[in-house]
């Protein structure tokens, strides 16, 4: 299911956000560590939680990689950045499955949907759940793979297993985010 083209864009993606950490380090470092320690004294691990399900459970194509880069500049421990991230991730599998199951349900929603994405929809309908498991770990929004898994009927519980795949990307991504962050010191 993965190409070798999914795999290039996998490694320039890590790479890009590599690279995206290092330079923030080296050269934004002062303001973004001002606004981290704002956000962080403002919001909290809350602020992050709730960040992460939004980007992740939420059709506007967002990430939550920038969030992850904000905490941890904020000084709070990238283990502490990592459990908090990873849960929410995690847990925005579901909530995305709910929203698309919900919505085709009640609305016209499931076919625009469908209509919206027809090669996520095809491979969908191809790879089941498997489909919603690569895409937990590649750097698109997860969430559109979660609510077409929600709109087509895929069993939740199999969704939700899918969902603890975020659990290693969000540690790859956070060790990326903290190795970049760790250059401009």
């Amino acid at each position: 299911m993965i190409d070798h083209k999914t795999l290039i864009k996998l490694v320039i993606g890590a790479l890009l956000l590599l690279a995206l950490a290092t330079a923030s380090g080296v050269f934004l470092r002062d303001p973004i560590t001002v606004f981290g320690g704002a956000f962080v004294q403002r919001f909290g691990l809350l602020g992050l939680f709730g960040g992460v399900i939004f980007s992740d459970s939420s059709l506007v194509p967002l990430t939550n990689e920038p969030l992850v880069l904000l905490v941890i500049s904020g000084g709070v421990s990238p283990w502490v950045v990592f459990g908090v991230t990873a849960f929410g991730s995690f847990l925005a599998g579901p909530l995305g499955w709910f929203y698309g199951r919900t919505l085709a349900r009640h609305t016209r929603f499931g076919p625009w949907l469908t209509l919206k994405n027809p090669d996520m929809n095809s491979l969908l309908n191809r790879y089941g759940v498997r489909f919603v498991a690569v895409s937990a770990l590649l750097p698109f929004p997860f969430s559109v793979s979660t609510w077409l898994a929600g709109a087509a009927g895929l069993p939740l519980r199999q969704v939700a297993a899918a969902s603890l795949l975020r659990i290693p990307k969000t540690a790859f991504y956070v060790a990326l985010i903290v190795t970049g962050w760790a250059v401009g010191v």
